[in-house]
């Protein structure tokens, strides 16, 4: 069986005639497109960074919440620095003071020794936190050093008795 002839197969090709989408782009829109991708690339871009950082920071373990005990604040973080050479001393004074319920988030030993023993506060307002480690820890001098790396440090030097 053939096909039949109608009109349609009749007609002659007008390949003059061509859609829009065939036709050639000028350098004018060439570039009026890569700039939209490229403002499109930014935006998205810049959703993607903020919507990770924002998730992140979500997740991210947050501060403790303060608890005040008799008008002071214990759950500033202190840290544990052993320098008296032994390396034996931070992780036992640490929990020590976790015992007692305050945040020690670092227990380090230092390769250097220091020469005394004392803690080291950041700001006068930690002078009553500190008073607190005095009384587990023993009459350590408290020292005021706004350089510190930590609000409050534990420093044991080579003056240090250890406890018990």
């Amino acid at each position: 069986m053939t096909k039949q002839t109608d009109a349609l197969d009749l007609l002659k090709a007008d390949y003059e005639q061509v859609g829009r989408h065939r036709a050639r782009k000028t350098a004018k829109q060439r570039w009026v497109e890569v700039l939209w991708l490229v403002v499109a690339s930014a935006v998205v871009s810049t959703g993607g960074l903020l919507g990770l950082q924002y998730a992140v920071n979500q997740l991210a373990s947050p501060a403790p919440e303060k608890i005040i005990v008799k008008g002071v604040d214990i759950s500033i973080p202190i840290t544990v620095m052993d320098g008296t050479g032994t390396r034996k001393y931070a992780a036992s004074v640490g929990q020590l003071l976790l015992d007692a319920n305050y945040v020690v988030p670092y227990s380090r030993t230092l390769d250097n020794k220091l020469p005394r023993t004392l803690i080291n506060i950041k700001s006068e307002d930690y002078r009553p936190l500190a008073k607190r480690l005095q009384r587990i820890l023993g009459e350590i001098p408290i020292e005021l050093n706004f350089d510190a790396k930590y609000p409050i440090e534990v420093r044991l030097g080579l003056d240090f008795v250890p406890l018990g």
